[in-house]
């Protein structure tokens, strides 16, 4: 764990954590993160919010977590971290770009867990600087690790860029089109209140994600999809190859998806996993995954 620990017997509120996070008076100077591992004890889903998450994205009951509801009770520490006032960036702003997923064991519906997040990684790329958030679930009675996951952040340099701009991490259409040529597409249809169905299972009420009128101030001309939701859905899409014990999953979240939609699954086999991506019906990649 990183720097000091600061122990909590039960994860914060979201309505407060999320508040504190965006109007947080900031007086850090410079780039430096904060050395802290917040840290909460007793940690359990809510058989209601878990309801709700399954049916926002699409898994089926089976008496465990879906593989990315874990990253839903890391939130409000997230939040919390971000919240800081030595936390040197604006929250609002600040864009997920990457997520990647440990599992070491499933977890049931019930267990009882510790939960524990710091950052680390913090680097400057071309388009501003990255900084990773790193999570550790935990048995509470064992503390056996169960699931981790690094998020990974990006606070832009200057006004937010246009999405459909090249990138040159971005593969090749070609060379997609011929990784997933195989693929049987699978066409989705994303209603208009996906991001407030979302926030509703995971407490998340990020403007952007509610309606036209909350996302527009921020330069969006309707509300967009929280990619937490987009990569939940992929992996509900998936069915059985995410019902493994152990599993990692990675994704990078590419162009904004604006509600409603139309995108369309495809996957491509691989030797130890399955690669997918959700386009737009242009044909350019909303999100790009693997699963192994």
């Amino acid at each position: 764990m990183s720097g000091t620990l600061f122990d909590l017997h039960s994860l914060p509120a979201m309505p407060a954590a999320l508040l504190r996070a965006a109007f947080t008076r900031r007086k850090g100077h410079g780039t430096a993160l904060p050395d802290l591992t917040l840290r909460a004890h007793g940690c359990r889903a809510s058989p209601v919010l878990l309801e709700r998450y399954r049916a926002a994205c699409g898994f089926d009951a089976d008496g465990f977590l879906p593989l990315t509801y874990p990253q839903v009770l890391a939130t409000p520490l997230h939040l919390g971290l971000l919240g800081l006032p030595d936390f040197p960036y604006a929250v609002l702003g600040t864009v997920h770009v990457r997520n990647h997923i440990q599992q070491h064991h499933r977890l049931p519906d019930t267990a009882a867990l510790t939960v524990a997040c710091h950052f680390d990684g913090h680097r400057e790329v071309p388009a501003g600087h990255e900084f990773d958030l790193h999570t550790r679930v935990e048995a509470e009675e064992s503390g056996e690790l169960l699931w981790q996951a690094v998020t990974t952040m990006l606070r832009r340099h200057g006004a937010r860029k246009d999405p459909d701009a090249p990138r040159k991490d971005r593969p090749p259409d070609d060379a997609q089109a011929a990784r997933f040529a195989a693929s049987r597409p699978a066409p989705w249809a994303i209603p208009a209140d996906t991001g407030r169905r979302y926030a509703r299972a995971s407490g998340d009420y990020n403007p952007i994600h509610l309606t036209a009128l909350t996302a527009r101030p921020f330069g969006f001309p309707r509300a967009i999809a929280h990619g937490m939701w987009t990569l939940a859905r992929c992996v509900a899409e998936l069915g059985e190859a995410a019902h493994a014990d152990a599993l990692r999953l990675d994704c990078d979240f590419k162009k904004p998806l604006l509600l409603p939609a139309r995108a369309t699954f495809q996957t491509a086999r691989e030797s130890a996993g399955v690669a997918f991506r959700v386009l737009s019906e242009e044909g350019k990649p909303h999100l790009l995954g693997r699963l192994g």
